[in-house]
């Protein structure tokens, strides 16, 4: 059974290579787009930058052009840290726009609903969201690096805090508008007081081509997908056995293939050393048409990326959002209930999943012990990259098989040879004469 996981990957990783979109996408980056128009969005975005009491409504809009389609970004702090992805093919001045007067002063679900919306013509193909709705503190107590092994009605284990209760700093542009960090100190209130040296961050990277990561895991990426790194700089636990978890949630299009989750193994190592292992999360099953996060169970307790800084990322059961605890109606004020609007309350037309991943592992220090921790992951659009066998493990199984292949044969021709050589006699030679003499 291993033997044929291991050649359906391999012929997986060979299909993508060959059916790869090589072209490149044009990165079109714009920051508060349609701020212009809406007081609301120029009284915040013009707010003194260096009062740490100031919430930013950070929010990007890239679109990703191609000779035949178009992908539109949209990243945001607003409310709750997400990102959209709008596929629309057919016209290039497709694009969106933004009502932030719904953004900002929206005070019910029903206000923020439709704040974007897509004009210019072309045909919207597919639409997908992440939502990172709550930020999970749980004391370990066990050391079971666990969500599953804590106690669930303890609340003095929990520290759960939604992203709403966060202030965002001024977003960073860098790297020419492909890439953007949302960065946060403490929610609001600061229960620590004057501490503001920890930090939270979300960082993208809009991608134009193809490609790896150069930072371990070494993510493979392409024209059709944009990395992002969640990342915990010396950010204040209030535990000493303290563990992190992150709470998010996919919002797409309904289709009649659900939502899963599915991990898959290699042989090769090369480019994450001691992970063989691949997860993504298909918005509506495995296929070209579909959105995925993909990423490795790994994440790294140093800004310094290595080995032996590395430790383990669990995933858990996707759930249905209205059988979470207060998700529901965090989802109401999220990026997808601007986009979505009334269709997100109808599961006929609108799929919602979510899920954690929980960063640490057992006997690792707990978070205290180096005060970080980084995970990288990747949202795209199409079939998710695959983890082929790469050149110089192709030459080592090669070698291995190939020498011994080549020994035997040549061994063989060469024992045949001098067999032929040496064992042969005249028909007489060594016959002794069995006939009795007669006479």
């Amino acid at each position: 059974m291993e033997e044929r996981k291991m050649l359906l990957a391999l012929t997986l990783a060979i299909f993508a290579l060959a059916s790869a979109d090589v072209s490149k996408r044009t990165i079109e980056t714009v920051l508060y787009p349609d701020c212009s128009r809406y007081q609301s969005c120029l009284d915040r975005r013009d707010q003194n930058a260096s009062d740490p009491n100031d919430n930013y409504p950070n929010l990007v809009y890239i679109r990703a052009m191609a000779k035949k389609d178009i992908l539109h970004y949209v990243m945001t702090t607003v409310d709750l840290p997400s990102i959209l992805m709008v596929h629309t093919t057919g016209s290039d001045a497709a694009r969106l726009n933004f009502d932030w007067d719904r953004l900002l002063l929206a005070n019910n679900e029903t206000d923020m609903a439709d704040a974007i919306n897509a004009t210019g013509g072309g045909d919207i193909m597919y639409t997908y969201a992440v939502v990172f709705s709550r930020l999970i503190e749980y004391n370990d107590l066990h050391d079971s690096a666990n969500l599953a092994n804590v106690n669930q009605s303890d609340s003095s284990l929990w520290n759960i805090t939604d992203f709403t209760q966060f202030r965002w700093m001024n977003l960073t542009l860098g790297q020419g508008g492909k890439s953007v960090i949302f960065n946060t100190s403490y929610p609001q209130p600061k229960p620590y007081g004057n501490n503001t040296s920890g930090s939270l961050s979300f960082e993208f990277e809009i991608n134009d081509d193809d490609g790896r990561d150069t930072d371990l895991p070494r993510l493979i990426y392409n024209a059709n997908n944009t990395q992002f790194n969640f990342v915990l700089d010396h950010y204040v636990p209030n535990f000493n056995k303290s563990r992190f978890a992150l709470e998010m949630t996919v919002i797409a299009n309904q289709s009649s293939k659900a939502m899963q989750v599915v991990e898959t193994k290699s042989i090769d190592d090369e480019f994450s050393p001691g992970v063989f292992r691949v997860v993504n999360w298909y918005t509506r099953g495995n296929g070209d048409d579909t959105g995925y996060i993909q990423w490795k169970p790994v994440c790294y307790l140093g800004p310094h990326r290595a080995r032996d800084v590395g430790t383990e990322l669990m995933y858990y059961n996707l759930q249905e959002p209205t059988k979470v605890k207060g998700l529901e109606g965090l989802m109401g004020k999220s990026l997808a209930r601007a986009f979505y609007g009334e269709d997100l309350s109808n599961s006929k037309l609108v799929a919602q999943m979510s899920s954690n991943v929980s960063f640490g592992l057992s006997e690792d220090g707990f978070y205290l012990k180096n005060n970080y921790t980084v995970w990288t992951a990747s949202v795209g659009y199409g079939t998710a990259p695959v983890e082929a066998i790469s050149t110089t493990v192709i030459i080592i199984i090669a070698a291995g098989l190939g020498i011994p292949v080549v020994i035997i044969i040549f061994g063989g021709i060469y024992v045949c040879i001098r067999k032929r050589r040496n064992g042969y006699q005249k028909i007489d030679d060594g016959l002794t004469n069995s006939y009795p003499n007669l006479n």
